[in-house]
């Protein structure tokens, strides 16, 4: 599955030239890995309901062009890979006229929000990564 968000750009993303500064593009990947789970059946908040959390291991971003202010840009995010309790999501921001801005991913792992230590996914996320698959 492939979910696709969008946001214009805020005036507090950018910088003087009005070119959104490198690091709001993961603010926008965790957008997109927001709405890839909620969509997919999944949300973050029932999984830490139920007593996951889900840090960051790994980020990383490729950048082709800029996003400026005011402009709208579509975040595309899908799940790409699963190692045990670790997962990846792989994320393309476009611009409306469909040019690719920045392609990156992130590495997460399940945790107990009690202990802090890795567990195994729930059964309901391997049953969706599969359905992926």
């Amino acid at each position: 599955m492939e979910d696709i968000s969008k946001i214009r750009v805020r005036y507090a993303e950018t910088d003087q030239m009005g070119v959104v500064y490198y690091a709001n593009y993961f603010v926008w990947m965790e957008v997109g890995r927001t709405n890839l789970l909620r969509n997919s059946g999944l949300s973050y908040k029932e999984l830490e309901k139920e007593g996951y959390a889900l840090p960051v291991l790994k980020a990383y971003a490729e950048y082709l062009n800029s996003a400026h202010y005011d402009e709208e840009v579509i975040i595309k995010s899908k799940f790409k890979g699963l190692q045990g309790p670790k997962f990846t999501i792989e994320y393309e921001i476009y611009d409306t006229e469909n040019s690719l801005l920045v392609r990156g991913y992130t590495e997460h792992v399940f945790i107990s929000k009690e202990t802090r230590k890795v567990v195994k996914p729930p059964k309901k996320f391997l049953e969706l990564i599969k359905k992926e698959a």
